[in-house]
């Protein structure tokens, strides 16, 4: 792993009070920063400092590399990390490199992990793959919640950041591994009457009541935050 071009952090708290993070930085063998890899950094505190693990979680550079990686804790005490098979790293072309024919998958993939949080217990799932022009070839910055209900909800981005199509979504779930069903729309897009510009890359906290996320401001990106409310297989905005 490169220490340059680096984003996406998600820092998970486990079971013994340690911390871990995980985040997406360019492949060292890719220096040029065309493919990115999920690595993950371990602490004893949330500060810091972290102490880097000597390989990726999540390299496959043959279909893309791997980014955007988050973590999930479920009710049963069972951990996994989610992460996006960067796809349109190796697109034939157009927005965000995958807009032209044949569009490549983008898988959002689920696998389980051990109670260190990187220590792999079993093979990843993929729970959703893009629907083609229809998501600009693009799902990442993918988050796993559950309701108190029992319902998973998957959030994640679609579309190409740099462009108006890019949006906040979800789908839902009964069992972990899915199958899982799309909203009928996205969460959040632009011109919807709230008012961003190219939202995504959310995150939800613990309580299923807070969710933040990015979206265009000036010539950059700043953080927003809103209130949500899972219901059924509904995410309700406030």
């Amino acid at each position: 792993m490169a220490n340059y071009l680096t984003w996406a952090p998600d820092v998970q708290q486990l079971d013994d009070g340690s911390f871990i993070m995980y985040y997406s930085a360019t492949a060292a063998a890719r220096p040029d920063g065309s493919k990115h890899c999920v690595g993950a950094a371990t602490s004893p505190t949330i500060l810091g400092p972290y102490t880097g693990l000597a390989d990726a979680l999540f390299c496959p550079l043959s279909r893309g590399g791997a980014i955007d990686a988050s973590g999930f804790k479920d009710r049963n005490g069972k951990r996994y990390v989610l992460y996006k098979t960067d796809g349109n790293a190796v697109g034939n072309g157009g927005a965000c490199g995958n807009t032209v024919f044949p569009i490549v998958g983008t898988p959002l993939m689920l696998q389980p992990v051990a109670a260190d949080g990187h220590t792999f217990t079993g093979n990843a799932v993929a729970l959703l793959d893009n629907n083609g022009l229809a998501d600009q070839g693009i799902l990442e910055a993918p988050v796993l919640t559950r309701s108190r209900a029992g319902v998973y909800f998957l959030f994640f981005s679609s579309g190409c950041f740099a462009t108006s199509g890019y949006t906040v979504s979800y789908a839902t779930a009964s069992n972990l591994t899915g199958p899982y069903t799309r909203a009928d729309g996205p969460l959040f897009r632009t011109g919807d009457g709230n008012g961003l510009k190219a939202p995504g890359g959310m995150s939800v906290w613990g309580d299923n009541r807070h969710m933040v996320l990015h979206a265009n401001y000036g010539n950059g990106r700043a953080m927003y935050t809103t209130f949500i409310a899972l219901k059924g297989t509904e995410v309700i905005t406030m």
